[in-house]
């Protein structure tokens, strides 16, 4: 679920190289490196940067080119594939296509990937997520439940969510504009005040109107 790109320390270490053996290059070589290197950064920025646009072809060409850059180790353990992935944000954002607006910029293609294989059915997927999001998920239930309600309460709503996800609700719905243990914080605290709302769950009073969501990212991210 870490979308930070790897290599960066090799790729300092070049640099530097480079930066060494330069006072011993000609003048034009020189310029030449420079330049490369200028067009280089002009990529990466470009591919770091996502489009905003309501174009489906252009952003679709992009999420791709970001897919197979930086998801390909999680691409590989789960047995994900670019059009599997277009498939889920192509679903995801019909909506937003119909109506010409513009397209979520993915700022998490890897979490994304995950969210990906576990609406694919990618048992591994599916388990390894809960490992990586119940921590959260029992300190968001814990702010609102009593212990042992908490606990069993939030198994059951990762049984309906992994099910969910099978039929095109659930993890179809995350577009990976945000942290997918965020998003399922939010998603699980949104339904423990839809049952409390609807009187099938009785909520600690103390806890009412506290804004745990905020209270978790901060948590969630260090």
């Amino acid at each position: 679920m870490n979308n930070d790109r790897h290599g960066e320390s090799c790729a300092r270490e070049v640099g530097a190289r480079v930066d060494a053996t330069e006072t011993r290059e000609q003048p034009a070589v020189r310029t030449e490196t420079r330049n490369a290197r200028r067009s280089s950064d002009a990529r990466r920025d470009a591919d770091a940067s996502p489009p905003l646009t309501s174009d489906w072809n252009l952003y679709r060409s992009h999420l791709l080119r970001v897919f197979f850059r930086d998801a390909g180790a999680l691409a590989g353990r789960y047995r994900v594939g670019g059009e599997d992935l277009v498939a889920h944000v192509r679903a995801r954002s019909s909506a937003t296509l119909e109506r010409g607006a513009l397209l979520k910029p993915v700022a998490c293609i890897g979490d994304l990937t995950v969210a990906t294989a576990c609406c694919l059915g990618r048992a591994n997927a599916m388990n390894e997520l809960w490992i990586y999001a119940e921590p959260a998920m029992t300190r968001a239930a814990l702010s609102r439940l009593p212990e042992t309600l908490a606990l069993t309460w939030t198994r059951r709503y990762w049984t309906r969510l992994e099910r969910a996800s099978r039929e095109g609700a659930g993890l179809a719905l995350y577009d990976g504009s945000r942290p997918i243990r965020l998003w399922i914080v939010e998603q699980l605290l949104g339904t423990l005040e839809e049952e409390r709302s609807a009187g099938r769950l009785e909520i600690r009073r103390e806890h009412l109107g506290r804004p745990a969501a905020l209270r978790l990212v901060g948590e969630l991210l260090a």
